[in-house]
């Protein structure tokens, strides 16, 4: 299944989550130096995705995939990071920040997922019209923890 997003966000984040997350995006765990350093907070059921700029426009792909992704060119990235999202409900959101309006709600089944996000053109944040791009791939695959397979540096 595959989705184009475009929404509105504040903070400079939005959300993938389980409907019934047990984790709290309010956590002193959730939003460490590392996770900021890496643009991906975790906590159980929700995952904290870091863009470019601090408000404005999320122009996004998020596609659930069968497999593991096969995507082993990361040219075309600034940044790439994965991490591990456990659903327990049976469905998937994607929600903005600080409202939570659900921007993506499907059913999925329950269980591991890793997921990875490639985030593109965040140069372009610093002019009049950005052109930033988050492509988020999601597949099932036993937990593990946090990796940046690309780090972004200004």
């Amino acid at each position: 299944m595959k989705f184009n997003l475009n929404f509105e966000t504040d903070y400079g984040q939005f959300y993938l989550n389980d409907k019934k997350p047990n984790g709290k995006t309010n956590s002193d765990c959730f939003w460490t130096d590392t996770a900021l350093e890496d643009k991906l907070a975790i906590e159980e059921g929700i995952l904290g995705i870091l863009i470019g700029k601090q408000e404005g426009i999320v122009n996004c792909e998020f596609e659930i995939l069968q497999n593991k992704s096969t995507i082993s060119n990361f040219d075309n990235s600034d940044h790439i990071v994965e991490g591990s999202l456990k659903i327990n409900s049976g469905v998937l959101q994607i929600t903005d920040c600080p409202f939570s309006t659900i921007e993506l709600e499907t059913k999925i089944e329950n269980g591991e997922y890793r997921v990875r996000i490639y985030s593109q053109n965040l140069e372009s944040v610093e002019t009049d019209e950005p052109k930033d791009f988050y492509k988020i791939e999601m597949w099932k695959e036993e937990f593990n923890e946090r990796i940046v397979l690309k780090r972004y540096h200004k």
